[in-house]
């Protein structure tokens, strides 16, 4: 194995160690660490590309790209999910306001 292929073969599973810890601070709702392992995981990937991938290393990347794609449609369904609770709260929210203000409204 050469020197170029086995520091890609490096990268590689860093990345795949960055995309662990991106799902995992994910299902934690922990944003600023997916944001910084987003970054990690972006500045990788666009070093092994300048570096001339071999057909290997490509289809490691190519099949790394579709296990972060699943992880961003995982992030968009918990996004939406916070979206439709933050609503629910802010409607409840009214729902009280107004109630209290009725009830206030005949002491």
């Amino acid at each position: 194995m050469s020197k170029a292929s086995s520091q890609a073969a490096s990268q590689l599973q860093q990345i795949q160690q960055l995309l662990k810890q991106l799902q995992q601070a994910m299902e934690a709702a922990q944003w600023l660490q997916v944001q910084a392992c987003d970054r990690q995981i972006g500045a990788m990937v666009q070093q092994l590309r300048e570096q001339g991938p071999d057909a290997r290393t490509q289809a490691a990347i190519d099949t790394l790209k579709l296990h972060y794609q699943q992880l961003i449609q995982y992030a968009r369904q918990q996004q939406q999910e916070l979206e439709q609770k933050m609503k629910a709260f802010n409607d409840n929210k009214a729902g009280v306001l107004a109630y209290q203000q009725t009830t206030e409204s005949r002491r």
